[in-house]
């Protein structure tokens, strides 16, 4: 007796909507020759960002622009494409800051602020005086 055809199915992972900004889903599951899914199963995207990105470590990267971004702590870098670590300019990061606080009760954040305000001094002055030297 004869066997039947065996079914190739090769494994697929995708976006749950292919035309959303920020995915709420992901399907997995295998497509056989003709395109047709197999045992697909959604799966939630918080799931999915956590088991990629949760045992990678970032740090903060300061260009000498002032734009701030997250660095991977790796030692291959450029394993991230161009543009998938969004660059925020210092300015920018400190007005949301304090937009995000502006409201809380001083008691618990005009300390945090008065140390802020101390750091983008001392940065403030480091800057100065290398802006100097390069002029000397």
């Amino acid at each position: 007796m004869a066997k039947p055809p065996g079914i190739v199915l090769t494994p697929f992972f995708r976006p749950g909507d292919e035309d959303a900004e920020d995915q709420e889903m992901y399907v997995a599951g295998f497509v056989d020759e003709d395109g047709v899914a197999w045992g697909t199963i959604q799966l939630e995207a918080e799931m999915v960002e956590q088991a990629v990105m949760g045992h990678r470590t970032f740090e903060v990267w300061c260009d000498s622009d002032g734009c701030m971004q997250p660095q991977p702590a790796i030692e291959e870098p450029f394993e991230f494409g161009e543009g998938q670590l969004k660059k925020t300019p210092l300015d920018e990061l400190v007005a949301n800051t304090i937009e995000l606080d502006k409201n809380e009760p001083n008691d618990e954040i005009l300390d945090m602020f008065e140390t802020l305000h101390e750091r983008l001094l001392r940065a403030t002055s480091a800057v100065a005086d290398e802006i100097a030297r390069r002029r000397r």
